[in-house]
């Protein structure tokens, strides 16, 4: 949020041990550098941009909104099970089905035809898409003035972001605002003294209701509005009514951030001492009300609903760094070149917060804590950490082919016990430029360059820890029971924690290959490594349920990480109607794979890590079709995998691979004895891979970039796939008509179908379905998505496991630069103009039910320890982009 785009003068990524170990814990597993732009140059210069864009959502899922064919299905899969209770009444389907074969025959809302004071509903409509599929409107404005002038240097910007969100029926939008000032001055050869600032303003503007969830999980037979115009007394109609009439949330946030940086030269730069202090100061406003809404039950029947209250946060961010260094530099005997750097860093960050809410509000137009007449619950926070450390890097570079380089960094982190709060992490690299010896000379000519790599190094990291993790703390609250007609306030018992618990060490082992051949032409880089993490701070082992709480975390398990990164690129020169045309194009292709080394766990239980575990593995049942017959199922026995112990198993039930031979279908639970359950599959994105090409000719220049993952499973739960399957309580999908039907519909049901639920096939047998009979519950994840808890569908097995590999066409950017002649008439140095499109199209199986990249986000996120290993694919909308812009040059 502080930097705009068009601030950014260049990203270095820093990847192996030895070249981010100066940076401490902050760069464990690599270090990307982004700096600002400054003045450079004589004179004055402006500079503007600006980007308009609309967008939609790229994938969402295909729903069922006949509401014949939903109203059928949803019943069918309650009568598979002992609580059938969704029970349509014939004058129910004789509506539904009259709406289906004809909409305009009747309005989706009527008095309820059985009583009266009611409302009746019978909606088509895929509410999700109602929702969200918005066309959304954002704009980008970047202003900047540089130059300089004598001694002094400048850069000074401006920029303003709106983005509104995809949220059709209420105001979702955040707007920023971010100034940067960045000032250099040498007034003597020997000093140089500099101030970076930069100043942002956002704000989030939403309903205080939003939920991603309540907008995917919506029955088609549903409406929004009543005939008299109140809001329907339905999943929609709630909805919509807390999303307009519910509530607001707003966020304001202003962020200062200032580097005050100096250097000191001497012997014509040999030594140099540097010094930079950052401050930053982040508020944060968090206002939010919640106010009654009024559903209409009927039409003389109104009533209000929800919360009136409302809700006030104030945070409040300090964090300070500090850092000093010396740098020596100096060639001698024009073959031996010395660099040596010694320093120090210190960094130190607050986080106040504190809140206030209050039930009862006065008046719904003024919304106020103050104005309110409910108990006020207030709360407060504070946490804090800190960093310190020393490095040094040694680098000696003989006759510019042979490099070695020492780097090492002693740091101490505030989130470890005072007695284990430091580390020393050292590295080394080498290199050898092999282009420079003599002996290469007859493959000059081809290949330009050849350079050797090779480093090894530690890092201490310590991102992700708790900042007093390792303190007992009690929390408090009011209890949940009363004590003389009062909720007391309780204090719990302290958490554990382990006295084994400090940094975790990361040691990478690196080797690589740079080679450039025709002229750089083309070049390309190979890297193979391998990551050791150390003493990995998760929760421990097991332990009997007699110790009462919860495992601590500790310094329990060690990882290693083997991995390659290819890099091909291509950039060259050719004639092409007298004009020059300049082609670029990069390919980056990467691959790892991690597992589990050390953990305390004998048994090599499937819940916890084991050694030799490979994350993101996915344990579950190799399918073997549909249970066809009463006779198949009597031949194996799959009780114990039944949902809540309560479904019948019928022709149509999913069928497993009986891998044991026991005639049993059932979870072993450890990798020695896992019964039926064997590795089906790995959620970890493998083969990451882009493509960026580029054209420049005459003027006009052409990007293209595509990214995607080569390789990688992805087991669905939850209603997002499932529908009925999991409960009956969202909409179905079309991709689940395809189920098990026993038998053909008689000709007197048939006769009470719509002309859509003929057509579907949905009254004919269905032998060799995609799915199982249609049964809810048969997915149902709330027993847990542990692989010891999960049961059904529940536990991934292979005739639903996805491929989420994908290719996404993610950029296309076509523009022209106006010549220099018409230009200069408009009394301007450059002027250039675009199009361009994202995320335009993608090739994935997954595309049906989910966004590819959405889904790779929620596998981030979920810890292979405690999880089967899948995520649900829930996101809010990728959206699809168009956008056109200009960049003009003063």
């Amino acid at each position: 949020n502080f930097i705009a785009p068009s601030d950014i003068k260049s990203i270095s990524v820093l990847k192996d041990a030895s070249s981010a170990a100066i940076y401490g814990a902050r760069g464990a597993y690599g270090v990307i550098l982004i700096t600002t732009k400054n003045g450079v140059r004589d004179g004055v210069h402006i500079d503007y941009s600006n980007n308009f864009s609309w967008g939609r959502p790229t994938v969402l899922p295909n729903k069922v909104t006949d509401p014949y064919i939903f109203m059928r299905t949803l019943e069918l899969s309650t009568d598979n099970t002992p609580w059938d209770y969704v029970n349509y009444t014939a004058e129910q389907y004789a509506w539904a089905k009259q709406r289906s074969d004809n909409p305009a025959s009747s309005d989706p809302v009527r008095v309820n035809p059985v009583d009266n004071s009611l409302w009746d509903y019978m909606g088509n409509r895929d509410w999700t898409k109602h929702f969200l599929d918005n066309p959304t409107l954002s704009q980008r404005h970047n202003l900047s003035l540089s130059g300089k002038s004598g001694t002094t240097t400048y850069y000074l910007s401006g920029a303003y972001d709106l983005q509104n969100g995809a949220l059709k029926i209420a105001e979702d939008k955040f707007d920023r605002y971010s100034f940067r000032g960045r000032i250099g001055f040498q007034p003597y050869k020997w000093l140089s003294i500099s101030n970076n600032t930069s100043v942002a303003i956002t704000e989030r503007l939403r309903p205080y209701y939003l939920s991603i969830y309540s907008l995917y999980d919506l029955f088609p037979t549903s409406w929004d509005k009543n005939p008299d115009g109140t809001w329907a007394n339905t999943d929609v109609g709630r909805v919509s009514a807390q999303l307009t009439d519910g509530g607001r949330h707003t966020e304001k946030v202003n962020m200062f951030q200032s580097t005050f940086s100096g250097e000191l030269s001497f012997f014509e730069r040999m030594l140099r001492l540097n010094a930079d202090f950052t401050v930053r100061r982040d508020n944060v406003n968090l206002n939010e009300y919640q106010t009654r809404y009024a559903i209409g039950f009927g039409p003389e029947d109104v009533r209000e609903e929800g919360n009136n209250v409302a809700y006030r946060e104030t945070s409040f961010l300090s964090y300070y760094v500090l850092n000093t260094y010396a740098t020596f530099e100096k060639t001698f005997a024009e073959k031996h070149f010395f660099n040596a750097i010694l320093g120090y860093n210190q960094e130190y960050s607050r986080l106040e917060t504190s809140g206030m809410q209050r039930s009862g509000v006065i008046s719904p137009s003024l919304p106020s804590v103050d104005l309110a007449t409910g108990t006020p619950i207030v709360y407060d926070d504070i946490v804090s950490w800190a960093i310190r450390g020393a490095f040094y890097r040694l680098n000696y570079v003989y006759n510019d082919k042979y490099i070695v380089e020492f780097n090492g960094r002693y740091d101490g982190s505030s989130k470890f016990p005072k007695d284990k709060r430091f580390g020393f992490f050292p590295s080394v690299s080498a290199a050898w430029k092999v282009d420079g010896e003599a002996f290469w000379d007859p493959l000059r000519p081809v290949i330009n360059s050849f350079k050797l790599r090779a480093s090894y190094g530690s890092l201490g990291n310590q991102s992700e820890v708790p900042e007093y993790g390792y303190i007992e703390t009690m929390s408090n609250g009011p209890a949940n029971y009363l004590i003389d007609g009062a909720r007391p306030q309780m204090i719990a018992s302290p958490r554990p924690v382990s006295a084994n618990y400090t940094w975790e060490k990361v040691y990478s082992t690196n080797f690589g290959v740079d080679i450039g051949l025709f002229q750089q032409a083309v070049t390309a880089s190979f890297d193979v490594y391998r990551r050791d993490t150390k003493d990995m701070l998760t929760q421990g082992k097991e332990l009997p349920g007699v110790f009462g709480a919860q495992e601590p975390s500790e310094n329990a398990a060690d990882l290693r990480t083997k991995g390659w990164e290819l890099a091909i690129g291509y950039d060259n020169e050719v004639n092409v109607g007298g004009k020059r045309l300049h082609l670029n194009g990069r390919i980056v292709l990467s691959d790892n794979r991690t597992h589990i080394t050390r953990f305390d766990n004998p048994n090599k239980s499937l819940t916890q890590y084991y050694e030799g575990k490979e994350l993101g593995e996915i344990w579950g049942l190799r399918s073997d079709g549909l249970f066809q017959s009463e006779e198949e199922i009597n031949a194996l026995d799959e009780t114990q995998i039944i949902p809540w112990g309560a479904l019948n198993i019928v022709p149509g039930w999913p069928k497993y691979q009986d891998l044991d031979g026991n005639g049993v279908i059932e979870k072993g639970l450890t990798v020695d004895d896992p019964k039926d359950l064997s590795v089906i599959g790995n959620l970890t994105p493998r083969l990451r891979y882009g493509i960026s090409l580029g054209a420049e000719w005459n003027g006009f220049d052409v990007r293209v970039f595509f990214q995607g993952v080569g390789k990688m499973d992805y087991y669905p739960l939850h209603y997002l796939y499932w529908g009925y399957y999991q409960q009956p309580y969202a909409g179905g999908y079309y991709h689940l008509l395809d189920f098990y039907r026993p038998a053909d519909d008689p000709d007197v049901l048939r006769a009470q179908h719509s002309q859509a639920y003929i057509a579907a096939g949905l009254a004919d047998a269905n032998h060799d379905a995609r799915y199982p009979i249609l049964q809810a519950w048969l997915a149902d994840r709330n027993l847990g998505e542990r692989i010891d808890y999960a049961q059904g569908l529940a536990i991934p097995q292979t005739g639903y496991l996805l491929d989420g590999s994908y290719l996404r066409l993610k950029n296309v950017t076509i523009g022209y630069s106006l010549p220099q002649r018409l230009v200069e008439r408009l009394h301007v140095n450059r002027l250039r103009v675009y199009v361009s499109g994202e995320n335009i199209t993608e090739w994935s199986e997954v595309k049906d039910f989910f966004d590819p990249e959405a889904i790779t986000d929620n596998i981030d996120k979920v810890d292979p320890s405690l999880h089967t290993g899948s995520g649900w694919g829930y996101a809010y909308p990728f959206q699809r982009r168009l956008s056109f812009g200009l960049e003009l040059s003063f």
